[in-house]
C-alpha cells in the first residue's frame, strides 16, 4: 500500500505539541465550552493526517479521545449508535469540523478494537465490526482509481484523498487482511442477493477483493473465504478457464468459434451457472451469447442463461424475439443484461400481449439525437455500441428485474417506484412511455380527464439529475418528475394529502382507492394513529382481513428513520405482498427505491434482505415493525376485515414503537371512539 504524503518532517514535533496542548485544554474546559475547543483539536489532527507520521501520532492518543471530550455533545458520543454509511460523507465533505471529528472517531474506534481503549457501550468485537463495514463501504477510497476526476482535482482535494487513505490503510493494517475480505466479501453478496440493476459498486469491491487476495496466504483465508471470493472474482472476470486465459474477448471470440459442440455447450453452462451463483455477469459472457445466438440449438441459450422451465418455455416460443434482443442489446458494456433477459424469460413476461410487439417495435426505434447522445455518454463506456442497444439493454434489466430499479441519488422514489410497478403489472404500458420519451422526448399521462404533457412542465424535484441510473430511468425520470410535480400542483387547496389522487393516477388502475394516512395534513400531527393501525391490519393481515392475500402490489409511503429512529422524511415504497416466513411470522415484504432495502431504521427495526423468504430485491419486515414505520397506504374498501378483531396490544407495541422513532418530532393527537 502506497505511503502518505508530504515528506516531512520538521514540522511533526512541532504539530504535535500543539495538538496534545488543545488535546488539554479540551479536556480541562467545562462541558457547556468544550465545543469552543474541539474544532482547534480537529484542525490539527487534519494537519497531521497530511504528513509522515502524523497519523501514527495521533494514533496513539486515540485513548484520551472519550475523556477528554473530543466526541462531547454529538452522535460520536455514542459510537454504539454510529451510521457507517455515513462516515464517507464526513471524511470526504468540505466541512474540516467533521472531516477531523470522523478521522479522530475512526482511531478512536480501531483503539477500541484492538483493546487499546475501552469504551461502556462498546465492545472491541463490535468496534472491530463497525471498521469492517466502513471499509467494506468505502473500498475505492482506499484503492482510489485514476480517472479526470481525480486527475483534475485541485491539490487541497487530493491531499483531502491522500489523508483517508492513509487512514483507511492504518485501520486495515489494525485489523489484518482477512477480515477486511471477509467484510467486503460479505457486502458484495448481500449487495447482488438484491439483484439491483447497476452493480458498479459491487464490482468494484470484486476488483478490490481480487487484489486483496494476491496479498494473503491459505492460512488467513478460512471457513470457505477463498472459494466464496474467488466465486465472485471468477463471475466477473469470465466463468471458464477458456475465458479466464484468452488474452482479450478477440482471443475470446476466436476459441469460441473453433470449440467443438460439446465443448462449446459446456462453456454455456458454465457461464449460465456463476451468473445465477452471484447476479454478476463479465463481458466475455456477452461475447458467448453473441457467438451463439444464432445457432438453431436453442439449448445453447438456454443453459447459457441457466434458464428455468418457464424461462425455456418462452425460449421456445419467442426464440426468434430472444435473438434479435441479444443482436441489438447484449455487447460487452451490456453483459449486466443478461441477468434481466433471463428474468424477462423466467416471468413469462412475454406472454404478456403487448410486451411482444412492443419490443419488435423499440429495436428499430428511431432515438431523438439528444436521448441517443446521453445513453450513450452515460452508459457506453469508451466505445459505446449504438445507442438503440443500450436502450433495450436497459428495457431487458428493468423487464427482468423490476425490484433492481434504483431512484439513484435523486429525490425520485415516486418515479422509480412507478418505473417498478409498471413492469411488474403492466409492462405494455411502460414500453408505451419508453417508445415516447426515446422517440419524441415527450410524455404524457391523464389526470381526473385532462391531459399533462411533460413538454409543457417545468417544476420538479430534481434540480440537477444524477445520471448514475438505469437506461429506462435516465430517459424516464424527467419526464415522470414533472408530471408527478403537476399532479401534485393540481390537487393543492383540497385540504388532503395530494397521495389520494394522484397515486391511482399516476401509477395505475390497480391501486386502491382506498386511502389512509396517519398524519393530518392541515396541522402536521399524527391524528388516531392507533385507528390507523388497525386500518393497516384489517386490509392487509391474513389474520384479520379473511384470509386474503395480495393482489397486486400497493405503493404506500413511510416515515424514514435513521439508525437511531430519528425522521429523515418521508419515503415511497410499495407492498410487494405480506406473508408468513419460515418461522410462522408475518411480514410485510416491500420494495424500497433507494438502491438497498437493507437498512437500521433505528430501536432495533433492521430491515432483511435475505434469509426470510424474501424475493430478490424484496426488502422486509415483521408485520408490527413495518406498521411502526408507515404513514400513508392504499386499500380496497370492498375486502375490509373487522377492525375491532385486532388485539389491542398489538395496537399498543406498534404505537410505542412510532412514539419512540418518527412520531416524536410531531404533535401527537389521540382519539377515543366509543
Amino acid at each position: 500500500m502506497t505511503k502518505p504524503r508530504t515528506a516531512g518532517d520538521e514540522r511533526l514535533p512541532h504539530l504535535v505539541g500543539h495538538f496534545d496542548r488543545a488535546l488539554e485544554q479540551l479536556s480541562h474546559a467545562r462541558p457547556f465550552a468544550k465545543h469552543m475547543y474541539q474544532a482547534r483539536v480537529f484542525e490539527l489532527a487534519l494537519r497531521l493526517l497530511e504528513i509522515d507520521g502524523g497519523l501514527e501520532r495521533l494514533a496513539t492518543r486515540a485513548a484520551e479521545f472519550d475523556a477528554a471530550g473530543v466526541f462531547y455533545g454529538g452522535d460520536w458520543l455514542h459510537p454504539e449508535r454510529l451510521d457507517p454509511t455515513l462516515v464517507r460523507n464526513a471524511l470526504c465533505g468540505t466541512d474540516p469540523f467533521y472531516r477531523g471529528l470522523e478521522v479522530l472517531n475512526q482511531l478512536r474506534m480501531v483503539a477500541i478494537a484492538r483493546g487499546e481503549a475501552s469504551h461502556e457501550s462498546l465492545d472491541a468485537g463490535r468496534a472491530r465490526a463497525y471498521l469492517e463495514q466502513v471499509v467494506a463501504l468505502n473500498v475505492e477510497l482506499l484503492f482510489p482509481e485514476s480517472s479526470e476526476a481525480t486527475r483534475g482535482a485541485d491539490r487541497g482535494t487530493a491531499e483531502i484523498a491522500d489523508g483517508v487513505r492513509a487512514l483507511f490503510e492504518h485501520v486495515v493494517h489494525a485489523l489484518g487482511g482477512s477480515g477486511i475480505v471477509r467484510a467486503i466479501v460479505d457486502e458484495v453478496e448481500r449487495i447482488l442477493q438484491q439483484r439491483p440493476i447497476l452493480v458498479h459498486r459491487p464490482v468494484a469491491m470484486v476488483d478490490t477483493i481480487q487484489r486483496g487476495l494476491s496479498l494473503m496466504d491459505d492460512e488467513a483465508l478460512v471457513d470457505g473465504l477463498r472459494e466464496r471470493a474467488e466465486t465472485l472474482i471468477t463471475a466477473r472476470s469470465g466463468a471458464s478457464e477458456r475465458a479466464r486465459h484468452a488474452e482479450d474477448l478477440d482471443a475470446y471470440r476466436q476459441t469460441l468459434r473453433d470449440l467443438a459442440p460439446d465443448a462449446l455447450l459446456a462453456e454455456a453452462r458454465a457461464f449460465g451457472q456463476a451468473v445465477r451463483r452471484t447476479g454478476l455477469t463479465s463481458p466475455q459472457h456477452a461475447v458467448l451469447m453473441r457467438h451463439i445466438r444464432d445457432s438453431d440449438n436453442s439449448l445453447l441459450i438456454a443453459e447459457a442463461l441457466a434458464l428455468d422451465n418457464v424461462g425455456r418455455e418462452s425460449l421456445s416460443a419467442y426464440g426468434a424475439l430472444v435473438r434479435r434482443l441479444i443482436d441489438v442489446a447484449i455487447h460487452s458494456v451490456t453483459a449486466q443484461s443478461l441477468l434481466g433477459l433471463a428474468g424477462l424469460l423466467e416471468r413469462g413476461t412475454l406472454f404478456f400481449p403487448p410486451v411482444a410487439p412492443g419490443l419488435w417495435r423499440l429495436v428499430d426505434l428511431e432515438i431523438q439525437p439528444a436521448t441517443a447522445e446521453a445513453l450513450q455518454r452515460e452508459l457506453g463506456g469508451d466505445a459505446p455500441p449504438p445507442a438503440i442497444g443500450l436502450l433495450t439493454a436497459g428495457v431487458l434489466s428493468v423487464l427482468g428485474q423490476p425490484l433492481g430499479v434504483g431512484q439513484g441519488d435523486n429525490p425520485t422514489c415516486q418515479s422509480a417506484r412507478a418505473i417498478s410497478l409498471w413492469a411488474q403489472v403492466d409492462p405494455g404500458f411502460l414500453l408505451e412511455m419508453i417508445t415516447w420519451a426515446a422517440r419524441d422526448d415527450e410524455m404524457d399521462m391523464h389526470f381526473e380527464g385532462a391531459l399533462i404533457e411533460s413538454h409543457n412542465l417545468s417544476t420538479s424535484l430534481i434540480e440537477q439529475l444524477h445520471t448514475e441510473l438505469d437506461a429506462v430511468s435516465l430517459i424516464l425520470v424527467p419526464h415522470l418528475d414533472r408530471i408527478y410535480m403537476e399532479m401534485g400542483r393540481r390537487c393543492s387547496g383540497r385540504g388532503e394529502d395530494h397521495h389520494r389522487w394522484v397515486n391511482p393516477e399516476f401509477h395505475g388502475w390497480w391501486v386502491h382507492r382506498g386511502f389512509a394516512i396517519a398524519v393530518q395534513v392541515s396541522s402536521g400531527a399524527v391524528v388516531d394513529f392507533a385507528h390507523f393501525i388497525r386500518l393497516f391490519h384489517a386490509a392487509y393481515h391474513a389474520y384479520f382481513n379473511g384470509g386474503r392475500w395480495m393482489v397486486y402490489p400497493q405503493p404506500a409511503g413511510i416515515a424514514a428513520t435513521n439508525a437511531q429512529g430519528t425522521f429523515l422524511g418521508w419515503h415511497a415504497v410499495s407492498i410487494q405482498r405480506v406473508a408468513l416466513d419460515a418461522d410462522g411470522i408475518m411480514r410485510v415484504y416491500f420494495y424500497n427505491p433507494n438502491n438497498d432495502g437493507g437498512q437500521d431504521w433505528g430501536d432495533g427495526v433492521v430491515t432483511s434482505t435475505h434469509g426470510n423468504g424474501e424475493f430478490a430485491g424484496e426488502a422486509s419486515l415483521p408485520f408490527e415493525q413495518f406498521a411502526s414505520r408507515l404513514y400513508v397506504f392504499h386499500y380496497n374498501q370492498r375486502e375490509l376485515g373487522d377492525l375491532d378483531a385486532v388485539p389491542s396490544e398489538a395496537v399498543d407495541r406498534i404505537v410505542d414503537m412510532a412514539r419512540l422513532s418518527w412520531a416524536r418530532a410531531f404533535p401527537w393527537h389521540d382519539i377515543v371512539r366509543g
